[in-house]
């Protein structure tokens, strides 16, 4: 079972006002998921990206998370009245979901899925997919998993014109309450494999992604950052954006 880093869910309220600072990262229009009550905007840094969502129908979120297939969801973030700004989840790939989903079922997890979904593009084109959702004991949402209706070839040559070409995505921040624990699960449950690791955090790599996942330390369990490596900046640069930060890193070797 193979995995790979797909794409991180940024949750902003007021999805129009997207003016990324320095123009660092630029986005374009996704689309509506008619049923979940959401639309999105998308940053494609090739074929890892940025999901920026909104809701427009707060009342149908609220009642898709009602749902067995929604429960899990990113719907089921607004069962609470007043959701902060920043980032929600993360979204792993596979070329096999139903393989996925019997591993997962090894554990004592809560599984939701695969459930087909669609999304109608502002060209009319219907974009197809299958996701697979797991909860356990903890207060964080969990990375959940997603397949694809068409091939990284065939989404590539879709996709190849809006990638940001000087930049690459090089990790996800994550706190947790229990670090040894929460590496453990996602080393079984995932496929991870431990990179580096200290007290305080752990880093954790893909078989076959160069993407890192770093857990710290923190009692308030949630997504925090997102690095990326740049051609264009000649200084790390921190910038704390809609709830979230994002981290730049000199990288001259980006072209």
């Amino acid at each position: 079972m193979t995995l790979y880093f797909d794409h991180i869910i940024h949750y902003v309220n007021g999805i129009a006002s997207i003016d990324f600072p320095n123009h660092h990262i630029k986005s374009i229009q996704g689309g509506k998921h008619t049923e979940l009550g959401t639309y999105n905007q998308l940053s494609y840094i090739d074929l890892h990206y940025i999901e920026w969502i909104d809701v427009f129908d707060q009342p149908l979120a609220q009642s898709y998370a009602q749902t067995e297939e929604g429960r899990l969801s990113f719907a089921n973030t607004f069962k609470v009245r007043d959701v902060c700004e920043g980032f929600k989840r993360i979204c792993l790939s596979t070329n096999d979901i139903h393989k996925v989903k019997e591993h997962l079922m090894q554990f004592e997890l809560d599984v939701v899925g695969p459930i087909e979904m669609s999304r109608t593009k502002p060209d009319g084109t219907v974009i197809n997919w299958q996701l697979l959702y797991l909860d356990d004991d903890s207060d964080l949402d969990l990375p959940f998993i997603i397949q694809w209706g068409e091939s990284d070839e065939e989404r590539k040559s879709a996709l190849k014109a809006y990638f940001h070409h000087d930049l690459s995505i090089e990790g996800v921040t994550v706190q947790v309450k229990n670090i040894k624990k929460t590496s453990e699960n996602w080393q079984s449950w995932y496929g991870l494999v431990v990179l580096e690791e200290d007290e305080q955090y752990v880093n954790l790599g893909f078989t076959d992604d160069n993407v890192v996942i770093t857990l710290e330390k923190n009692n308030d369990e949630q997504y925090t950052t997102l690095s990326l490596n740049s051609a264009h900046i000649k200084k790390e640069t921190r910038t704390f954006y809609k709830g979230a930060y994002y981290l730049f890193k000199p990288n001259l070797h980006k072209h």
